[in-house]
């Protein structure tokens, strides 16, 4: 699971091999492609959005002019009367040194591509301003540039701060950018892009072919890496033909009905600015409008699984208190893991009883409950850290400290740090020193297990979850997934429960019976259950994995 990379959202209908982060940016695949005396400059805007927006730059005598696409202080795609072309991948935000000591530039983050397009006709013009102007002190982007002649740049923040400029081959070839900082992979949302890999193959295949490149050729490009999810789908898809100042347009991924502009003659009569989709005709926006529809009937079946699973918790809840109102035996045990484990818990509970009877299956299940819903607890907190934390996502390595770390923590201090001694009455810092390796056994085998269930549905639930924004039904169906996955994590916990209630040891038990002595199994004990419980855990998670592909 946790290690977010290793969790792959599906685009229409399918999965790849990509990461949640890809779809949490505005997605924006963009490529340039030359052969022969064709250029041909494509991206997809992928975001949140219903519609986006359209506006004509005229230009004047002193500045090119330009058609737009994005909002006025979010522009995503331009081209100008020469035939550059511009659009953007969204990336972490990362420092830049600006050069303060060169020519001042008064304006917003967005500015700069609008001012680059009026003042620039190729790509080298691009280079020579943004080398001669003061820069952001920092971009949550890259840039993509591309001109009539073939020529293509992608400029990006180096390791050392300082702005990269990568090229595009000259003469036949391509250039591509998703998000992923190209000049520094692990700046980014997703590394590898399974977009990025798509388009390189099929670029290169056109380029190696014999014949000629076509629009459909390209545009299908565009189809192959559009997305449809509710994490984020293709809003539109810009194709332009730099070498003849055609722009083709393609509204919600109809990608077989295009509007055709002209650039020249857009920019000399220029449009009324206004939404995108009102440049297309009335069947191509009532598509649109349909698909929209799906996506947002696809988020709603999250808030009902959500509402479903709160009911039944609150439910079990009232039904716990009621039948139990004559015996309040074990309540602060109880109650959490009813909370926590929902109908599950409550069913084990009526199994259980109310009153004690010496068996070690009650007393193994009753250690089970106690040392599988901290994991549960832990495993929903990790998922919602890492979509939320957007730093966390930059690199696996800050994922991975947190998927082996966390995991142990929260329990060992919560809850048997705080709840289970607060219910013993037990010296904190004593008994927490003698459960560590006893918490570390249980959460790798729990967390072995629900990463088998976990990763390939919660990969799933993005086809009708939304993480952006991330909302609480969202949050709650990732609950009921981690729910399930604790009953594979539950059977492991349960033969190591097994084991150690047969040597004698109680602690989930005595909280619950007020019977016996706490005893709890230490080091030179578990080194054995210690290795399995690792060998466990990382299986669990290559199976995901596995899994979920």
């Amino acid at each position: 699971m946790v290690v977010l990379v290793l969790f792959q959202p599906s685009a229409s209908g399918q999965t790849f091999n990509k990461s949640i982060s890809a779809e949490l940016s505005s997605g924006c695949s963009v490529f340039t492609i030359s052969k022969n005396n064709q250029v041909f400059f494509g991206g997809n805007d992928d975001y949140i959005n219903p519609d986006s927006y359209y506006w004509v730059d005229p230009g004047d005598d002193q500045h090119y002019g330009a058609i737009w696409i994005g909002q006025p202080d979010n522009v995503q795609q331009g081209i100008n009367l020469h035939g550059l072309a511009y659009d953007a991948n969204g990336l972490p935000s990362i420092d830049v040194n600006p050069h303060n000591e060169r020519l001042m530039f008064e304006g917003g983050y967005t500015s700069y591509p609008i001012q680059i397009l009026r003042q620039c006709s190729t790509v080298d013009d691009v280079i020579t301003w943004i080398k001669t102007h003061r820069w952001h002190s920092f971009m949550h982007d890259q840039l993509h540039f591309a001109d009539s002649t073939g020529d293509a740049v992608i400029i990006s923040v180096g390791a050392d701060g300082e702005l990269v400029f990568t090229r595009k081959p000259s003469g036949n070839g391509f250039l591509v950018s998703t998000n992923f900082n190209v000049a520094q992979p692990s700046n980014g949302f997703g590394y590898p892009c399974w977009r990025y890999n798509r388009v390189q193959e099929m670029l290169s295949d056109l380029v190696n072919q014999e014949e000629q490149l076509t629009v459909e050729d390209v545009t299908g490009v565009l189809d192959a890496v559009h997305v449809e999810g509710v994490v984020s789908w293709t809003i539109e898809s810009l194709l332009a033909d730099l070498s003849n100042g055609i722009v083709y347009i393609y509204y919600f991924y109809q990608f077989d009905n295009p509007i055709v502009l002209n650039v020249k003659e857009e920019v000399a009569n220029p449009r009324d600015p206004g939404p995108l989709s009102k440049l297309f005709p009335d069947e191509v926006r009532q598509e649109a409008a349909e698909r929209y529809q799906q996506i947002q009937d696809k988020s709603k079946r999250c808030g009902l699984f959500g509402m479903i699973w709160t009911t039944l918790v609150f439910l079990c809840t009232l039904l716990f208190f009621f039948l139990s109102r004559n015996n309040r035996q074990g309540l602060r045990y109880w109650l959490p893991a009813i909370v926590i484990l929902g109908p599950l818990a409550f069913v084990l509970w009526l199994i259980i009883g109310q009153e004690y009877k010496k068996s070690k299956l009650r007393a193994t299940l009753i250690e089970t409950i106690g040392d599988v819903m901290p994991s549960v607890f832990t495993f929903v907190i990790i998922l919602f850290t890492l979509i939320k934390v957007l730093a966390l996502q930059e690199t696996w390595l800050l994922q991975i400290l947190i998927y082996l770390i966390m995991p142990v923590l929260l329990p060992w201090i919560l809850f048997h740090g705080l709840l289970l001694t607060g219910v013993l009455g037990e010296k904190h810092r004593y008994f927490l020193v003698r459960r560590f390796p006893h918490v570390l056994v249980v959460t790798n085998l729990a967390f072995g297990g629900i990463s088998i269930v976990a990763i390939p549905l919660v990969n799933q639930s993005f086809l009708i979850c939304s993480i952006m924004p991330l909302s609480a039904w969202t949050v709650i169906v990732f609950w009921i997934i981690v729910v399930i996955g604790s009953l594979p994590g539950g059977v492991l916990v349960f033969l190591y429960e097994r084991w150690v209630v047969r040597q004698g040891f109680h602690t989930w038990n005595v909280a619950v019976w007020k019977k016996g002595d706490v005893s709890t199994p230490f080091w030179r004990k578990l080194w054995w259950w210690l290795l399995l419980s690792y060998i466990a855990l990382f299986a669990g998670l290559t199976m995901g994995v596995i899994l979920q592909q």
